[in-house]
């Protein structure tokens, strides 16, 4: 999770795209850690920043924005996606587009929903990649290296 401005900015694009829901990550190299009135008061704090952000763009709905999680605890909620995507700066990564591609051609229609988890500026530790792809089937793609400012470069994966 990016600290100050950079998380609001990332929330702007997110509405701006179309995102359905915005879910912050506390992975092990980011800089902020929220206890849990901290974290319920950011919460709203984005979601105001979401509702400010659809009055400019007008998008056709409001994300909802939760409170930040690890990424053990997104997982342990066992949510149901079409495809799980999860950017990474490993050098054996694949283009978004070869991954829809794939889904597509397997099965025969683009996917209904689509989870993305994107790391903080120096990636996922390798730890927390092992997590992720434990919780189901993970499709890796690569982010390029611009990307990983944590400025929200990565976020046209999530329109």
């Amino acid at each position: 999770m990016p600290k100050g401005k950079i998380i609001e900015s990332i929330i702007q694009k997110s509405v701006e795209l179309g995102a359905r829901r915005i879910v912050p990550i506390l992975s092990e190299r980011v800089m902020t850690q929220l206890d849990g009135d901290d974290a319920e008061k950011k919460r709203d704090k984005w979601q105001q920043v979401a509702v400010e952000a659809i009055k400019q763009c007008g998008a056709a709905w409001l994300p909802r924005v939760e409170a930040p999680v690890t990424p053990a605890q997104f997982i342990a909620r066992q949510e149901k996606f079409d495809l799980l995507l999860v950017g990474s700066l490993q050098a054996e990564r694949r283009h978004p587009r070869e991954v829809l591609r794939e889904f597509e051609t397997r099965n025969g229609r683009l996917p209904n929903s689509v989870g993305v988890w994107i790391g903080t500026e120096g990636d996922f530790s390798l730890d927390e990649l092992k997590v992720i792809q434990a919780g189901g089937r993970i499709a890796d793609f690569a982010r390029p290296a611009r990307a990983a400012r944590g400025d929200g470069d990565d976020l046209c994966l999530s329109s």
